[in-house]
């Protein structure tokens, strides 16, 4: 979601700007923050070469900003958390959006990496993808409290995915392939076992 400088729609002078549905067009006088236009054809001044008026802009879409954070579970296992941000500007807090930050994604990435690191280390591997909903809920209560000082909303953060490392995987992947193994030797030995029991019964039976 930056934001970005723009033109006028006529050569040598931003007099006059065709400002699209889908972004916000802010208004400089010799850098100094005038006004905002709304969307379609708009008269913003005299300009001359450019120099007196400028434009400055930033989308009202809803941005979505994927972060990912690497941490630690309590049982010590490294696990990488991906966490989607659904983030846009409020209408009435455009100059804000535009002017108060310099990097959007950056300052985002700050606060949900603080949050899933204070909030993974006290959980162990299985605890943490029991609650991945609670991860998700800290993450937005605290991006919806302070990216709301920038002029921006947060419509939504989900972690969508925490994953161990390789290692860790792998070990996973072979302790379950083991206990596969294991439950089906023990099922192979009860339907022997079975067979035998049959066996003994239909030779008690011919002997009477």
């Amino acid at each position: 979601m930056a934001q970005q400088i723009e033109r006028g729609c006529l050569p040598c002078t931003n007099c006059c700007v065709t400002v699209p549905q889908d972004k916000y067009f802010a208004v400089e006088n010799f850098g100094k923050f005038s006004h905002m236009i709304p969307p379609g054809l708009a008269f913003a001044g005299l300009d001359c070469c450019g120099c007196c008026i400028s434009f400055r802009s930033i989308t009202s879409r809803v941005d979505q900003l994927m972060v990912r954070v690497n941490t630690k579970t309590k049982d010590n296992v490294f696990v990488t958390a991906q966490v989607a941000v659904q983030q846009s500007v409020k209408p009435d807090n455009v100059v804000d959006a535009m002017h108060k930050l310099a990097d959007v994604h950056a300052q985002i990435d700050s606060y949900v990496s603080d949050v899933v690191r204070s909030s993974v280390p006290h959980m162990t591997l299985d605890e943490s993808f029991e609650k991945k909903d609670d991860i998700s809920n800290a993450v937005q209560q605290k991006l919806v409290v302070e990216m709301a000082a920038y002029g921006f909303q947060i419509h939504k953060a989900l972690v969508t995915e925490l994953v161990p490392n390789n290692e860790v995987v792998q070990s996973m992947n072979e302790i379950n392939k083991q206990k596969r193994l294991r439950d089906a030797a023990i099922m192979a030995a009860e339907a022997e076992k079975v067979k035998v029991v049959k066996a003994a019964e239909e030779i008690g039976r011919a002997h009477v």
